[in-house]
């Protein structure tokens, strides 16, 4: 097309407002109320326990979902952060710091169990209760990064899959002893690892930015 005025008028008339990406913050809240009640649901196909607060260690439990919290709700806004061109990982620390923070209050649960360490096929149920609640999980998070895509999707969705599964951690709180064992922690590590490969492959597809 060699008259530009026509060009311009043309593509003007196609273009549409872009709406603008709400702040991380608000939007890792509003996918967590989306998320949580969605896990729960699916983990309703499953037979459900009930903690009992009334042991000793129920304040290392309770303990234990609130880092799971904290951990989920970093990791899902850092991973929208992070899907914006220009931003890095800013909260670096508190991640490790809450990973860490995660793994020694479930050390010290296990340590309050009559069978600290457990037996072999402990847990099991714990690592198919994580992957049944954090399907949807895993659907939701990767739709909610596909609206603004990024240009290191591997890293973002590595990150959403940790939350994920801090969010799985919550739900699983409610029905799990409150005394857990070393075998059983290793599967809850399990489950975390595998939805966070799930997330990465699963979603790598389709947040990343195309190129010509």
């Amino acid at each position: 097309m060699t008259n530009h005025d026509a060009l311009i008028e043309q593509l003007a008339s196609q273009a549409h407002p872009v709406k603008r990406t709400a702040p991380a913050w608000p939007r890792a809240a509003g996918l967590m109320l989306l998320a949580l009640p969605s896990g729960l649901l699916a983990s309703l196909l499953m037979d459900r326990g009930t903690a009992d607060w009334s042991h000793p260690g129920a304040l290392w439990a309770g303990l234990w979902m609130l880092v799971s919290f904290c951990l989920g709700a970093l990791a899902i806004k850092t991973a929208f952060a992070l899907s914006i061109a220009g931003h890095r990982i800013t909260h670096r620390r508190w991640l490790i710091a809450l990973s860490v923070a995660w793994l020694l209050v479930g050390l010290i649960d296990a340590t309050l169990s009559p069978d600290p360490v457990g037996q072999l096929g402990d847990g099991q149920y714990c690592y198919t209760f994580m992957l049944l609640a954090g399907a949807p999980m895993v659907v939701l998070v990767v739709a909610a990064l596909r609206r603004t895509r990024a240009l290191h999707p591997a890293r973002s969705l590595a990150i959403a899959g940790v939350g994920v599964a801090a969010m799985t951690q919550i739900l699983l709180g409610f029905c799990h002893p409150v005394a857990g064992e070393l075998v059983d922690l290793m599967m809850h590590l399990a489950a975390a690892i595998t939805l966070v490969g799930v997330t990465v492959l699963g979603g790598r597809h389709w947040i990343k930015i195309s190129t010509p």
